[in-house]
C-alpha cells in the first residue's frame, strides 16, 4: 500500500463500520468532509480530460476534494494561505507563543464547540491589553495571528491557541515601539482571568461560579503560557504559522504501520521530546481524528491588531513586492506550476511529443459532460430571456394599439 495515501484507506476500509456503530453522534459535517476525502482523485467522481493536438495522446486529471481534512489538499490550502498571507503583514520579527488550558476545562469545548472562538479572542484581548498598558495615550497594537488546535500530539483532544505576534507594536501617533521581553508570569495570569471571565459571558454567572473557584485555587499562577520560536521577517513568519494551518491532526510520515485493522503511529511527548509510539484499532483511530474536524464555516485562523480588517489601512507597515513576484505568486497558485515546482513536471505535457495538451471536457459523475452541461444550463437561461423579452413586447404592443417598433430582430 502507499503510504502517501494511507489515511484515506483507513477511512474507506472503516468509516462505513465506524458510522454504523457510532451514527447519531458523528455530525453532519464531519461525514461530509470524510466523504469528500475518500473520493479525492477518484475517476469516477469526475475528472478534466486533455488531449495533445498533435499525437492524441489522452490524458485525464481526477477532481481533487479541496478539503483541508485531506493530507494533500490540506497542504495547497496552507500554502495558498501562506503565499497570500506574506504579502499582507509586517515585514518584522515575529514570536510564535502558545496559549493552552488546563485538562480540566477541555471538555467544555468539546461539549460546545463555539465556544472555541472564545480561545483565539480571549489570547489576543491579553496581548493587545498589555501592549495597552505601556502607554495609555499612545495604545500600541500590534499586528496578531491566531490559530485554533484542538489536537495534542497524541491525537487527543486538547485544545489550544498557536499565535504569532509582531515584536513590536505602533502607537497612535504611528510611533513604532520594539517589544524586548515577554513577561510570561504576568502573561499566565492575565491568561487565566480573561478567559474565565470571557467564558462566564457566554455560559453565564451560575455555571462558571463554581469553575472559577476551582481554577483559580488550583491554578494560582495563572494557565500555562510559553514560547516557541521567533521569526527574522514576513516571510519565514508565514511559513512558521503556516505549519500550524489547514491539516488533519496527524502526517502521514507519522503513521508506522497499518494492516487493515489496527493503526500505529509515533508522536513526541511534550514533557521532555520522547518519541512514543501507540497502536490502536483503526475505528479507534477514525474517532480520533473527526472530532478535529471544525464546523462548516469555522474559523480557525483569526486576525487581531493590526492585522485585522479595521487596520488595514496601515499599508506603510506592510511589506512590499513587485509585480513580476506577484505574478509569479499567482501562478504558483495555479495546480499545474505547484505540480511543476514540487515534482519538476509538467502535468499537461504530452508525454509522447512533449506538446502541450488542450482541455478536451470536464467530466462529472452527475452528469456525461460537465461542459456540455454548464452550456445548456446557459442556452436554458437565454431562452428564457428571450421569451421574457417577447412576453414583454406583446404586452407593449397590445397596449400601444400595435403602434411600436419591435425591441429586437
Amino acid at each position: 500500500m502507499s503510504k502517501t495515501n494511507i489515511i484515506q484507506q483507513i477511512f474507506k476500509d472503516h468509516f462505513g463500520a465506524f458510522l454504523k456503530e457510532n451514527g447519531s453522534r458523528v455530525r453532519k459535517n464531519v461525514i461530509f468532509e470524510v466523504n469528500k476525502m475518500i473520493n479525492c482523485r477518484n475517476e469516477s467522481k469526475g475528472y478534466t480530460k486533455y488531449k495533445c493536438p498533435k499525437c492524441g495522446e489522452i490524458k485525464r486529471v481526477a477532481f481533487t476534494c479541496k478539503s483541508r481534512f485531506c493530507t494533500s489538499c490540506g497542504k495547497i490550502y496552507k500554502d495558498n494561505w501562506v503565499e497570500n498571507f506574506v504579502n499582507r503583514i509586517i515585514n518584522y520579527k515575529h514570536k510564535h507563543v502558545v496559549f493552552t488550558i488546563p485538562e480540566d476545562m477541555r471538555e467544555i469545548f468539546l461539549k460546545e464547540r463555539r465556544l472555541l472562538e472564545i480561545l483565539p479572542k480571549s489570547a489576543a484581548e491579553v496581548i493587545k491589553s498589555w501592549c495597552e498598558d505601556w502607554n495609555k495615550k499612545e495604545k500600541y497594537m500590534p499586528g496578531i495571528v491566531a490559530v485554533i488546535h484542538t489536537f495534542g500530539r497524541d491525537l487527543k483532544w486538547n485544545p489550544h491557541v498557536h499565535v504569532m505576534m509582531t515584536l513590536g507594536a505602533i502607537g497612535k501617533s504611528g510611533k513604532w515601539k520594539k517589544i524586548n521581553y515577554m513577561p510570561y508570569k504576568m502573561l499566565r495570569l492575565r491568561w487565566e482571568t480573561v478567559l474565565l471571565n470571557n467564558l462566564e459571558k457566554e455560559i453565564g454567572k451560575k455555571k462558571m461560579k463554581a469553575l472559577k473557584n476551582v481554577m483559580y485555587k488550583r491554578y494560582g499562577k495563572g494557565f500555562y503560557v510559553y514560547a516557541k520560536g521567533e521569526m527574522k521577517n514576513a516571510k519565514e513568519a508565514a511559513k512558521y504559522i503556516g505549519r500550524y494551518m489547514g491539516r488533519p491532526a496527524i502526517a502521514e510520515s507519522r503513521i508506522i504501520k497499518y494492516d487493515g485493522q489496527k493503526v500505529s503511529f509515533w508522536y513526541e511527548r511534550h514533557e521532555d521530546g520522547k518519541r512514543m509510539e501507540e497502536t490502536i484499532e483503526a475505528k479507534e483511530f477514525i474517532g480520533r481524528l473527526i472530532r478535529h474536524i471544525p464546523e462548516k464555516q469555522f474559523k480557525m485562523v483569526r486576525n487581531y491588531g493590526l492585522y485585522s480588517r479595521n487596520h488595514q489601512h496601515k499599508r506603510k507597515l506592510l511589506k512590499t513586492i513587485d509585480e513580476k513576484k506577484k505574478e509569479a505568486m499567482k501562478k504558483l497558485r495555479n495546480w499545474r506550476f505547484r505540480i511543476m515546482k514540487i515534482y519538476g513536471i509538467d502535468p499537461i505535457e504530452c508525454p509522447n511529443c512533449k506538446s502541450i495538451m488542450q482541455l478536451e471536457g470536464i467530466y462529472d459523475w452527475r452528469c456525461i459532460n460537465l461542459e456540455i452541461k454548464i452550456k445548456r444550463r446557459e442556452e436554458r437561461r437565454i431562452y428564457k430571456e428571450i421569451k421574457e423579452l417577447e412576453d414583454t413586447y406583446g404586452i407593449i404592443k397590445k397596449l400601444g394599439k400595435g403602434k411600436i417598433e419591435p425591441l429586437f430582430i
